[in-house]
């Protein structure tokens, strides 16, 4: 941690060097959609006495629903 003028500590970056600023917005993130897709579809699938498959195909909707974000937030 490095002092400001004003007494304050601000942060250093990684090893001495600068902070990155990127004015880019942020990227999506389909992540969430894969554990929720995992998630839910275990537990639908063991409901219905299929727990292995729900989270299979949870998993896969899930995967597919984090492609889509990544393709349509691609740069």
């Amino acid at each position: 941690m490095r002092r400001t003028e004003d007494g304050g500590a601000a942060a250093a970056g990684v090893a001495g060097t600068a902070v990155m600023t990127d004015s880019s917005p942020p990227s999506a993130a389909g992540g969430v959609l894969v554990a929720l897709g995992s998630i839910l579809g275990a537990a639908v699938g063991f409901a219905i006495g299929q727990a292995t498959a729900g989270f299979l195909i949870g998993l896969g909707l899930g995967a597919v629903g984090a492609l889509l974000i990544w393709w349509r937030d691609r740069r």
